[in-house]
C-alpha cells in the first residue's frame, strides 16, 4: 500500500528525485548544442496544440512514441464517470482551479520557487489560468485520454516543458538553484503535490461548495487524474490508489511545505490581478473574497494560508460563498436546497469560462479552446459580449436576492431569540 511509504524520509528522498525520461530528451538538445533546436522546440510545445514532426529532432519523436504507449489501458466506465463529472460541473471546477488550486500550490514555499523563476505569471498573469483550465479540459473531455487524444498530447508538452525548465534552473550560474536546502526543481515530491491539487483539492473544493458527490463519482475523477500522473511522470509510488490515499499525501505534503514566502506572496498577487480580469467589473473583489474562502478552511490546520498570502481582505463579495454554503444548509426553509445556490454558482463560474474564451493569450498562443459539446451543455456563447453583460446583470440580481433572504434570516433568527 503506497501510504505506509509516506514517511518524512521517503518524500524527502523524493526531493531529489526527477524525470529521467523526459530529463534525458532536453539533455541531449543542451548538450549537443542545439540551442536553436532548444529554442524552437519550446516556441512549438507553446504555440501548438499538437507537435509537428517536421520541427522536432528524432529523439523527441521517440520520447513522444514511449510516452504515448506507456498511456496506461483505462477502465472506459471508470474513465467517462470522472469527465462526465467534468460535463457536468465544468465551470465550478474551473472557478475551483483558480481560486484554490492554484493559491494553495503558491502556498507551499519550496515548489514555488520554480515558478517565481520562470516570472512568466508576473508578466502575464492570465497565462497561468489558461495553462492550468486548457490542460483540464484537454484530459477530461471525451476520447482526452486515449493514446492519441488531446489531453495526453497536452500532458507530453507539460512533462517536456518541466524538463526544459528544470535544466535551465539547474544550470544558471548567475543565480545558483540551492537543492539541498529547496530539493531539486520541480522534483518528484512537488510534481505529486501538483497532480493533487488538480485531484483531490478540485474535490474538496467541490465540497466546501456543497457539490454532494457520490463516492463512486469521487473515486473515478481520482482515477482519471491518476492517469495523468503516469503519463506526465510522477513516480507510481506517490501515485494514491483511492480518494483516502489522496487525501493522507495532500495532507502530508501540506505539512511539510506550506510555509510563508515573499514568492507565494508575489504569484498570488499576480494571480488575483489576472483573476480579476476574468470576472464582471461589479465583481472586482470576487477573487480575494473566494481564495479566503477556500484558504481559511479547516483542512489548514488552523493555518490561514489566505492572510499568509497576503490575500487582500474580502469586500462586500464574501456574501457570495458564504451565500451558497447558507442556502444549501436551508434543507427545510428553501425545501430545493440546491437550486439557487447552484444558480448563483453557476453565473458566476460561467462569467470566469467565457472570460477566458474571450481574452486573448497574448503572444503566438493558440487561444483558449473548449469543444462545442461543453460549451453547449454550459450553455457558453463565447463569442457574444452582450450575452456576458446580460449574465452579469442576471449575477447582480441573483446575489442582491440572496443577500435579502439571508438578512431576513437573521432576522428571524434574532426575533425567536428575543420571544
Amino acid at each position: 500500500m503506497p501510504s505506509s511509504l509516506w514517511t518524512h524520509d521517503f518524500m524527502d528522498e523524493m526531493r531529489t528525485r526527477m524525470d529521467p525520461l523526459a530529463d534525458a530528451v532536453i539533455e541531449r538538445l543542451f548538450t549537443e548544442g542545439k540551442v536553436d533546436a532548444v529554442n524552437r522546440l519550446m516556441r512549438t510545445l507553446v504555440e501548438n496544440d499538437d507537435l509537428p514532426s517536421s520541427k522536432l529532432p528524432p529523439y523527441v519523436m521517440d520520447y513522444l512514441a514511449s510516452t504515448r504507449a506507456s498511456v496506461p489501458k483505462l477502465d472506459p466506465e471508470k474513465l467517462r464517470q470522472g469527465q462526465e463529472l467534468f460535463d457536468l460541473f465544468g465551470p465550478e471546477v474551473m472557478m475551483i482551479l483558480g481560486f484554490y488550486s492554484l493559491p494553495a500550490a503558491y502556498a507551499a514555499r519550496k515548489g514555488v520557487q520554480v515558478l517565481y523563476r520562470t516570472g512568466f505569471l508576473q508578466k502575464r498573469p492570465v497565462r497561468r489560468v489558461f495553462e492550468t483550465a486548457q490542460m483540464v479540459v484537454d484530459v477530461m473531455t471525451e476520447g482526452g485520454l486515449e493514446p492519441d487524444g488531446r489531453g495526453v498530447c497536452t500532458t507530453q508538452k507539460v512533462r517536456l516543458m518541466h524538463a526544459a525548465i528544470r535544466y535551465m534552473i539547474r544550470h544558471d550560474t548567475r543565480h545558483p538553484w540551492d537543492a539541498q536546502e529547496l530539493g531539486e526543481p520541480i522534483n518528484q515530491e512537488d510534481m505529486a503535490g501538483t497532480l493533487m491539487t488538480f485531484a483531490f483539492v478540485v474535490l474538496e473544493g467541490m465540497k466546501a461548495l456543497h457539490i454532494e458527490l457520490t463516492s463512486e463519482q469521487q473515486e473515478a475523477w481520482l482515477y482519471a487524474w491518476a492517469a495523468v500522473g503516469r503519463i506526465i511522470g510522477v513516480d507510481e509510488r506517490l501515485i494514491p490508489a483511492n480518494v483516502d490515499e489522496a487525501r493522507q499525501l495532500t495532507r502530508l505534503i501540506r505539512q511539510r511545505q506550506v510555509a510563508y514566502s515573499q514568492e507565494g506572496v508575489a504569484m498570488t498577487a499576480a494571480l488575483i490581478e489576472g483573476m480579476q480580469a476574468l470576472t464582471p467589473d461589479l465583481l472586482d473583489g470576487l477573487p480575494a473574497s473566494m481564495i479566503h474562502f477556500f484558504l481559511d478552511q479547516d483542512q489548514w490546520q488552523g493555518l490561514n494560508v489566505a492572510d499568509m498570502l497576503q490575500v487582500p481582505k474580502p469586500d462586500w463579495t464574501a456574501i457570495i460563498p458564504q451565500a451558497v454554503k447558507y442556502v444549501s444548509e436551508l434543507t427545510d426553509w428553501v425545501g430545493d436546497n440546491t437550486f439557487i445556490a447552484a444558480k448563483l454558482l453557476r453565473f458566476i463560474s460561467k462569467d470566469i469560462v467565457e472570460g477566458m474564451l474571450l481574452v486573448e493569450r497574448g503572444g503566438q498562443r493558440t487561444p483558449f479552446y473548449i469543444p462545442e459539446h461543453l460549451q453547449d451543455r454550459w450553455r457558453i456563447k463565447a463569442g457574444t459580449r452582450a450575452a456576458n453583460a446580460r449574465r452579469r446583470s442576471e449575477t447582480e440580481a441573483t446575489v442582491m436576492f440572496m443577500a435579502a433572504q439571508q438578512k431576513t434570516s437573521e432576522q428571524n433568527d434574532s426575533s425567536q431569540k428575543v420571544a
